[in-house]
């Protein structure tokens, strides 16, 4: 019975593996701006619901270390959100909303 099992599966890195810099032929010397958009480009931008909880995080620290003081929440979060932007990239724009059609009313 034990045969039949499927084996359990690997979880998943968070991290997507860096590709390697390419050395320019002239210099010998890898491009510093290269390799990191290469990196960026192969980063998958997070979805709606991971950007909030990635803003979350990020503004709750930001509390935390100023001590909870009142009166902040609102710079915490706005913060939050520059810095998750800059990594993440910029949020993606809404989906347009579906409008109910409506028939015109006999009269």
């Amino acid at each position: 019975m034990e045969d039949t099992r499927k084996p359990a599966r690997k979880p998943r890195s968070a991290a997507a593996p860096k590709p390697a810099a390419k050395k320019s032929p002239a210099t010998g010397k890898t491009s510093a701006r290269k390799a990191a958009a290469t990196v960026r480009a192969a980063v998958a931008k997070p979805s709606a619901a991971e950007r909030d909880e990635m803003v979350r995080t990020a503004a709750y620290f930001r509390a935390e270390r100023r001590g909870f003081a009142p009166g902040y929440e609102w710079e915490d979060w706005l913060a939050a959100e520059a810095e998750v932007s800059t990594l993440a990239g910029p949020q993606p724009a809404p989906k347009p909303r579906k409008v109910p059609s409506r028939k015109p009313k006999a009269g």
